[in-house]
C-alpha cells in the first residue's frame, strides 16, 4: 500500500517549511494589531542599531552672533556639545502557551485572538514609556547643554475636570514653545478619553464660525487640536503612581498619578531600537503544545527638555 501524501497547508508552493505560511500569518496579524494600538509612530526620536546595549542621540547647543569690527579675524564661535545616553531595556516578550489537547477540545480558534492581544500589549507597554519619558522631560528643569532650557508642568486644582482650564493650559504649552524656539511641527498633546471627551463640549473649540474649513464636530464629539497641536486621544497615557513599580527600569520609576496631559515635540522623547517586533513560534514535544511569544527590544530616555510641557492636578 503506498505511503499517504498528505497536503502540507503550511508550506510554501509545497516545499520547505511545512509552518512557514502560518508564521507569515502570525506575524501579519502581530503586526496588524501592534499598528492598531500604537500612536506614537513618528512622534518620538527614534535610532537602530545593529549591535550593543546602548547609543548615543546627540545635543546641540545654539550659535551666537556678533557685529565684526573690519580688519579683525573671524575664528569661529564655540557651539556646545551634549549627548544623551540611552540604554536598551530588557527584551519586552509577550506569550502564550497553548496545549494540543485543550486546543482539540476547543470549539473555537484561539491562536488568531491570543496574536492581536500580544500585538496590543506591546504597543500598548512601549507607548506607555514613551509617554513616561515625555512627562519625565517636561520635569528636567535645564537642558542637556547650556542654552536649552528645561521643560514646564502647568497645574491647576481642577485641571482634570475643568475643561477649559485644560484647553488654556494646551495653548500655553504652544506658547511656551514658541517663546523657546521650538519648531511648530511634530508636536503632539497625549490626553485620556475623558478629556478628550470634555474637551469637544467647549464651543470655541469646534465652533465652525470660527474656521469654516475645520473638521470638528460638537454633535460628533470630535476635536483634533488646539492651538494648532493635534490631540491624541489615548488609553495608554500613565496615570499611577510608579514610584515603587519592580517591572518599570528605575530611571522611569516616578509617580504619574496626578498627570491629565503632556504635549511635546518629537525632540522630547528618544527611543532606542535593536531588535524591532518580532514573533516565534514553537512546538514542545516533550510539553505537548505550541509556545507563541512576540518580542523586541528597545530603550527609551527623555531628550530635550525644552520639547515637553506636563498638564498636571496641583
Amino acid at each position: 500500500m503506498a505511503n499517504a501524501n498528505p497536503n502540507r497547508l503550511g508550506q510554501v508552493k509545497n516545499t520547505g517549511d511545512d509552518k512557514a505560511l502560518f508564521m507569515k500569518q502570525y506575524a501579519g496579524e502581530v503586526l496588524t494589531s501592534f499598528v492598531e494600538e500604537y500612536k506614537l509612530a513618528g512622534k518620538v526620536t527614534e535610532r537602530n542599531i545593529q549591535h550593543g546595549k546602548s547609543a548615543s542621540f546627540p545635543a546641540i547647543g545654539t550659535i551666537g552672533s556678533e557685529y565684526h569690527v573690519p580688519g579683525t579675524e573671524i575664528t569661529g564661535m564655540n557651539v556646545q556639545h551634549g549627548e544623551v545616553i540611552v540604554n536598551l531595556d530588557p527584551m519586552l516578550i509577550s506569550h502564550v502557551f497553548i496545549p494540543n489537547i485543550d486546543e482539540a477540545m476547543n470549539h473555537y480558534d484561539v491562536r488568531s485572538e491570543y496574536t492581536k492581544k500580544q500585538g496590543a500589549e506591546l504597543a500598548k507597554q512601549r507607548q506607555l514609556n514613551e509617554l513616561r519619558c515625555a512627562i519625565l522631560s517636561a520635569r528636567k528643569t535645564t537642558g542637556p547643554v547650556d542654552g536649552i532650557p528645561g521643560g514646564m508642568i502647568i497645574t491647576a486644582t481642577d485641571m482634570a475636570t475643568n475643561a477649559q482650564k485644560l484647553a488654556d493650559a494646551i495653548r500655553a504649552a504652544r506658547q511656551n514653545f514658541d517663546e523657546k524656539g521650538v519648531p511648530d511641527e511634530e508636536i503632539t498633546a497625549a490626553v485620556k478619553p475623558v478629556q478628550w471627551y470634555a474637551l469637544t463640549q467647549l464651543k470655541d473649540l469646534v465652533n465652525r464660525d470660527f474656521n469654516p474649513q475645520s473638521a470638528d464636530s460638537l454633535k460628533d464629539a470630535v476635536i483634533y487640536s488646539i492651538a494648532r497641536i493635534p490631540l491624541l486621544k489615548t488609553n495608554h497615557m500613565p496615570n499611577k503612581d510608579d514610584t515603587a513599580n519592580a517591572s518599570l527600569v528605575q530611571s522611569r520609576r516616578a509617580d504619574f498619578s496626578k498627570t491629565i496631559s503632556v504635549v511635546f515635540h518629537k525632540s522630547a522623547v528618544a527611543t532606542l531600537k535593536l531588535l524591532d517586533l518580532a514573533v516565534e513560534d514553537a512546538y514542545d514535544v516533550r510539553r505537548q503544545g505550541t509556545l507563541m511569544l512576540s518580542k523586541f527590544a528597545l530603550g527609551h530616555d527623555p531628550l530635550r527638555s525644552d520639547g515637553s510641557v506636563e498638564i498636571a492636578v496641583a
